[in-house]
Formats: C-alpha cells, sequence, structure tokens
C-alpha cells in the first residue's frame, strides 16, 4: 500500500519583490512500521487450517511489470480510517502460517472470502508498531479426518483413505469434490501444483459425509508420467520422495461459491515407499 502524501506549500508574498511563488514538497511521512505473523487456527480442533496458496499476473505493456493478486489461499484484510480502503492480500503458505514484514500499525477488518473458511463473527484486529503475533480462530468449510496412505506393490499404486466431516452441515452441507493429490515436491495444491491431477481414480464427487473414502493414484497411468516416470533428460526412472495431500470441497446454501478447498496435512512417502510421514514445516518466524 502507498501511503506517500504530497502537500503544497505556497511561498508567502513577498512585497519587496511583489513576486510570489510555490513548490511541491514531499511529506516524509513514515513507511510501513510493523510486521506480523502467526496461523491460521480451526477455531473447534485448534489445528491448523492448511490452503492452497494460488497468484494470477497482469503483465503492463506500458511499465513493462506484472501486478499479481490472489486467486486463493489469502487472508484479505482492509486499513481502517483511510479513503483508499483497498483490500490487502495477505497470502498464506501451504500449511496455515502467514507473515507480512510490511504493514502499517493500525486498525483492520479481515475477510476470508480467498480462504476455505466461513467470514468470522469477529473481522476487527490491531497492529501495533513493531512485531505482532496474530492467530486466526476460523470454521473451515470441512474436515478431512483420519487421512492414511499405503503403497500397493501388486496394483503399482498409492492408495490413500480418509473421512470428511462438514463442520455445518446447516451452511456448505454438500461435499462436492474429494481429490488425491501429489507432486514431487513439498507445495502440494488441487488445482496447482498437483501431478496427479489428470488421474480420474484420485478423484471423487459427491460424497456422503462420514462415510470411509479410498482413492487411488495409479503408477502406470501415463497421466501421472511426471509424478512416476522416466526423466526426460536423464531417461532414467524417477527414484525420490514424493508428497501426498487429500482435498475436499465442501459448498451449498450460498456458501463457497469460490469452491476452495480443504486440506489435510502434507505427507512424505520415501522413495521406495515403505515410510510415510507428516511434514513439518519450519515456524514463520523473525
Amino acid at each position: 500500500m502507498k501511503r506517500i502524501i504530497y502537500a503544497i506549500t505556497a511561498c508567502a508574498l513577498v512585497v519587496a519583490s511583489a513576486v510570489s511563488c510555490s513548490m511541491f514538497e514531499l511529506d516524509p511521512m513514515e513507511g510501513p512500521n510493523a510486521q506480523v505473523n502467526g496461523k491460521l487456527l480451526d477455531a473447534l480442533t485448534g489445528e491448523k487450517i492448511g490452503v492452497e496458496t494460488a497468484q494470477t499476473g497482469t503483465f503492463d505493456w506500458n511499465t513493462w511489470s506484472y501486478t499479481y493478486a490472489a486467486d486463493g489461499g489469502a487472508l484479505v484484510v482492509i486499513e481502517q480510517g483511510w479513503q483508499a480502503e483497498a483490500d490487502q492480500d495477505w497470502m498464506v503458505r501451504y500449511d496455515g502460517m502467514y507473515t507480512n514484514n510490511l504493514v502499517f500499525a493500525g486498525d483492520y477488518v479481515l475477510s476470508t472470502k480467498k480462504l476455505p473458511c466461513y467470514e468470522p463473527e469477529n473481522k476487527a484486529f490491531t497492529l501495533k508498531k513493531g512485531k505482532n503475533r496474530l492467530n486466526f480462530g476460523l470454521v473451515p468449510y470441512c474436515r478431512i479426518k483420519d487421512p492414511q496412505f499405503k503403497y500397493d506393490a501388486a496394483g503399482k499404486k498409492l492408495v490413500a483413505t480418509f473421512y470428511v466431516e462438514l463442520s455445518d452441515p446447516t451452511k456448505a452441507n454438500t461435499i462436492a469434490n474429494v481429490a488425491f493429490c501429489a507432486n514431487t515436491q513439498m507445495f502440494v495444491g488441487c488445482n496447482y501444483m498437483n501431478l496427479a491431477s489428470k488421474d480420474n481414480g484420485a478423484k471423487k464427487k459427491n460424497v456422503t459425509p462420514g462415510e470411509l473414502i479410498t482413492l487411488e493414484i495409479d503408477m502406470t497411468a501415463s497421466a501421472n508420467a511426471d509424478l512416476f516416470g522416466v526423466n526426460k533428460n536423464t531417461g532414467e526412472p524417477y527414484v525420490q520422495d514424493r508428497y501426498l495431500r487429500i482435498a475436499a470441497m465442501a459448498n451449498g446454501n450460498g456458501y463457497n461459491t469460490n469452491n476452495y478447498y480443504n486440506f489435510s496435512p502434507i505427507y512424505k512417502i520415501s522413495a521406495d515407499f515403505s515410510t510415510v510421514e507428516e511434514v513439518v514445516w519450519d515456524e514463520c518466524d523473525w
């Protein structure tokens, strides 16, 4: 956000010369004076709310520069008390943590319109000068429960089982889609950063809350060549750790019209498929 104020200062009329002048002077106003970090936490369980972080860019041919806007995975905040009260996108990391070191002390209002969560009742918060640690307690549209992953050696498949729980069936009451997502790096999403996105076996529509769901990623399918195939540069088969995640989309009754997904934590399965462990992210800190 720009906070530069231009002041017009008129020189006094000098009687002796009868000459007037004016000049434009830049007000030396303080720049960003606060930093903030924290977590998005499930208001019921206390667990971090994972997201899919995505940005879209617009190229300006006049300035030869890109302007980026969040397409999801962002806290939307508005600083109060300024004429141009524009939305600010505070990007959230995949695991539900965020950091913004270029903000102003002041009063703010938040929105979850770019997150897979209901709007909170209390939207107001305040930042002081210097460092702020601020966690937001939010309610996700749904929760992925008890995700389990295994390797089926005979079928050459990765298999995931899990349940999906609606947070508030009186609001978003339909689980429209679930997906088994995977990537060769730890930033795993569903619409983005998902190398299993073309595998029909890794998706299912209109599931029942509370039912045991099984999804599979076929290692032999051509759609998963970038995940399990041959390295085009070396000609050798990919032998590496892979990262797995479950996504579920709950909507209905006018809620989650952007079709954002809720997520399980991200898990790593070893190159030989023998071990599965949850990825532990570094804490956002200064």
